[in-house]
């Protein structure tokens, strides 16, 4: 895991530990240890799968970020919001590309997450996915058409990212596709 990768996870983890402990809580908890027949239940019993812990985090985000497909397929048939932001500005989309779960990023496109969108940071799920050297989650972003021009609010762009994080396979592959 890239050292981006790493703090990231650590902070959805801590945030997450933190939750509290009524229905919430429970249902963010059993999203990121990917435990469906417990979500199953809590969803059946009322919880809301719209539930946020109090920095934002949602069940799909968590499973995302772990990349639970069988949660993360059942949370969006219930309806969940797809493109939902923590207090950063993350989505699902942006945990599930950062931490290389291709899948999960097929599955989240699918129900509609834009791939677009921008954290607080400027970054979007491809900035993300360049800064680790995720290629496989690129090209799908790039295939959902993904903005290769899009800046950080540090100015740099995906390719600028991944030329940061030293990822010689997405320089070269951005540069491929038109990226800049």
């Amino acid at each position: 895991m890239q050292n981006w990768s790493r703090l990231f996870f650590i902070l959805m983890v801590s945030c997450v530990a933190a939750a509290d402990t009524g229905t919430g809580g429970q249902l963010i908890r059993a999203a990121i240890s990917g435990n469906l027949a417990e979500l199953k239940t809590l969803v059946s019993g009322g919880a809301d799968v719209n539930t946020a812990s109090d920095k934002g985090l949602t069940p799909l985000m968590v499973g995302a970020l772990r990349g639970h497909l069988a949660v993360v397929e059942y949370l969006l048939e219930n309806k969940v919001s797809v493109n939902a932001k923590d207090a950063t500005g993350m989505t699902a989309l942006m945990a599930a590309a950062n931490q290389g779960h291709d899948k999960v990023v097929v599955v989240l496109i699918q129900a509609g997450a834009d791939v677009n969108i921008r954290s607080a940071k400027g970054h979007s799920a491809l900035g993300l996915a360049a800064m680790d050297g995720r290629l496989n989650v690129i090209k799908l972003l790039v295939a959902a058409k993904a903005d290769l021009k899009a800046k950080s609010v540090d100015g740099l762009t995906p390719l600028g990212l991944a030329v940061l994080g030293s990822q010689t396979d997405v320089v070269t592959y951005l540069k491929s596709v038109g990226a800049e």
